[in-house]
């Protein structure tokens, strides 16, 4: 390639520490340019000048000024923030994974505080209220011998099993695709099913964790029939994405201690930029004390940042020298 790339890379406050491992990970002749993505106009106006899009989003109105794209590098692996309409032709789009560390620790992290009752006994211990103390509440549970199930073994369901097998948690799996024996055994796995089979896991499961990815064939997958399979005294942890399941039958599972709790961080609304909060969900989560709720913090950490970046680093270095490129999102490539 013999022009010279432009890149306008829209910073946040989580890829912000990353931005020099993308830099000093390039080693094309390339001109950047960082704007924070909250500045919605602004993009807008200095689009029409870049060739190449470093964004976890794509506005639909951004249509007219994106046409001289290449390529738009995704620091993030889900791509439902780029608008397909406003992908211009000949215009090539990668995401980046690399958040399995951070989910698979949020997880374990999930389990131990959902069993051990921590966020309720901080908040009656604060107030000099001794009710989970032992010698009134009675024993915690261990992890060690009790039964787990993954929905969806990617790179995250797998990373979740490596770290529950630390543990010597009993590892089940739901995936539609054929695993490797490798991966079984590795994992120590002793059985796999298909999602039209799943609720034979659940209903055995302590912990079901929800791990695939948000596409059309798993919306609202864990639905009624699924909730309803677990253990009364069983947990779900949601670290996907929230439209998986289905919120009312999960609420109503909850306010009514079907199951025993959830740790949710992934919702069916987020903010639209700027300072708006707006409610997560239309059920009121909030006032369950059975629940952990976080603002899909899961894969938010500084390792996840900073190898995202360089992927694009990489995909960048590929693109100019005409080399194939890594984790092509054909759904929203235009080549």
């Amino acid at each position: 390639m013999s022009k010279k790339l432009k890149a306008l890379v829209l910073n946040s406050k989580f890829l912000n520490l990353s931005i020099d491992d993308l830099k000093n990970n390039t080693n094309v002749p390339i001109e950047w340019h960082i704007i924070d993505a909250s500045e919605k106009e602004d993009i807008r106006k200095l689009l029409p000048d870049f060739n190449i899009l470093v964004s976890t989003s794509m506005d639909i109105s951004w249509k007219n000024e994106v046409k001289n794209l290449e390529a738009i590098f995704m620091p993030g692996a889900g791509w439902d923030k780029i608008a397909p309409e406003a992908v211009p032709e000949g215009c090539v789009v990668t995401n980046s994974y690399e958040h399995e560390v951070g989910i698979a620790e949020y997880v374990l992290m999930s389990m131990i505080a959902l069993d051990r009752e921590l966020i309720n006994s901080h908040n009656t211990f604060v107030e000099n209220n001794w009710d989970y103390w032992p010698a009134r509440f009675g024993p915690f549970k261990e992890l060690t011998g009790r039964n787990v199930t993954v929905i969806g073994l990617g790179r995250i369901g797998k990373k979740v099993l490596e770290m529950t097998n630390v543990f010597g948690m009993n590892n089940y799996a739901v995936e539609e695709f054929d695993v490797q024996d490798e991966v079984i055994n590795q994992l120590n796995i002793k059985e796999i099913v298909k999602s039209d089979e799943m609720t034979q896991l659940i209903s055995i499961s302590d912990f079901v964790v929800v791990c695939v990815p948000y596409i059309e064939s798993t919306k609202g997958m864990i639905g009624e029939k699924e909730i309803y399979s677990m253990k009364n005294d069983a947990f779900i942890i949601n670290p996907a994405r929230g439209p998986i399941i289905k919120e009312e039958h999960l609420y109503h599972a909850l306010k009514s201690n079907r199951i025993a709790g959830a740790c949710l961080d992934t919702w069916y609304t987020y903010p639209k930029g700027g300072a708006d909060n707006p409610k997560p969900s239309e059920y009121p989560f909030y006032e369950l004390k059975n629940v952990i709720l976080t603002p899909h913090i899961c894969g938010s950490t500084y390792g996840t940042a900073s190898r995202r970046m360089k992927i694009v680093a990489e995909n960048i270095n590929n693109f100019y020298n005409d080399k194939p490129l890594i984790n092509i999102v054909e759904e929203l490539s235009k080549i």
